[in-house]
């Protein structure tokens, strides 16, 4: 698809193209890797003992950008005595091609225990849920990085996954964080602001998981209330003050007790209507986020973002099922 296309016309332009310097140059170092041609967009590079992780940073000034080098060419084709391409520019920001577009699934757990049920994942179904991320080349990103992609901002993996756990448990800290530093995985905690020290996590737990680089905390609301149901005897008046405080309440706490500023935010229930989507508009939030199935394109309207629930009571083959990455064009 994509990465077999980019790495013949890389090929093709830089060999074949004016402007390019072409070269056989030993690397400084001992790596042994080769710079065959090179243009402003572009290196063909002959590969000695480096992997994508050390290219990237020597070339890129990040290593955490390998999946750029990776995406440019062939499958498994970064190794000793290859020839690839280094992009040195962004490439498709939107991710659509003329066979389809890419989509990026988002994750939403709840609890973690030692069994699983329809709302608490075991421990061991999660690791292994993580262990096939990393196995089948998932490449889990941060949900900013999502929000820099629909904004059309950012080029990001193909085949990226988003991770997220909502309302606050304390099995987070105690069940969840420990297996995403294991695997290096960043993910996004929304929570409501009345669960925390309050029988859910607590500010110092919160704290400490920032610290880690690896997660961020977003707001769900005040109460978990159900945003798009007015209380019996409420007239729109004071149902639209209550939306309104359920969504700037939590923005605020969350703003004054932990480090960022917050952008996205979960619809309790995964619940939204005009009236609610306002209201995160009015705070300056970039994204809400629903439970509804389905993973997200460049074009998807950023107040109304998919999520799919990982139940607990169901078995690897479900979870396979929510990881879809792309989606081709259709002729019919």
């Amino acid at each position: 698809m994509l990465k077999a296309t980019l790495y013949s016309i890389a090929i093709a332009t830089i060999l074949v193209g004016s402007g390019c310097s072409l070269m056989e140059t030993r690397i400084v170092g001992n790596s042994g890797s080769r710079v065959i041609a090179r243009s402003g967009d572009y290196i063909v590079l002959r590969v000695g003992t480096e992997d994508a992780h050390a290219l990237a940073a020597r070339y890129l000034g990040d290593e955490d950008r390998y999946w750029q080098i990776e995406d440019a060419n062939p499958p498994g084709a970064i190794g000793p005595g290859a020839e690839i391409i280094i992009p040195l520019q962004q490439g498709n920001t939107t991710a659509v091609d003329m066979q389809g577009y890419q989509t990026v699934p988002v994750l939403c757990y709840h609890r973690f225990g030692d069994r699983g049920t329809k709302m608490t994942i075991s421990v061991s179904r999660f690791r292994e849920q993580m262990q096939y991320l990393k196995d089948k080349g998932y490449r889990v990103i941060p949900l900013q990085d999502l929000i820099a992609f629909l904004k059309g901002e950012r080029q990001i993996p193909q085949r990226a996954v988003v991770l997220t756990v909502d309302d606050g448990h304390r099995s987070i800290y105690e069940s969840a964080f420990p297996v995403l530093k294991e695997f290096g995985f960043p993910a996004t905690l929304f929570l409501y602001t009345d669960y925390i020290n309050n029988g859910g996590l607590n500010w110092d737990q919160l704290i400490e998981m920032i610290g880690s680089g690896l997660i961020t905390v977003q707001p769900h609301s005040k109460t978990h209330d159900n945003l798009t149901l007015k209380v019996n005897g409420e007239t729109q008046q004071e149902y639209l003050r209550r939306v309104g405080q359920e969504v700037r309440f939590p923005k605020q706490r969350l703003a004054e007790q932990l480090p960022g500023v917050p952008v996205a935010y979960a619809y309790p229930f995964g619940d939204a209507n005009d009236e609610v989507v306002a209201a995160l508009k009015r705070e300056g939030l970039s994204v809400g986020l629903t439970v509804h199935s389905g993973g997200n394109a460049a074009f998807a309207y950023p107040y109304l973002l998919r999520r799919s629930i990982v139940f607990g009571d169901r078995d690897m083959e479900a979870f396979k099922s929510l990881l879809v990455t792309y989606k081709s064009i259709s002729s019919r």
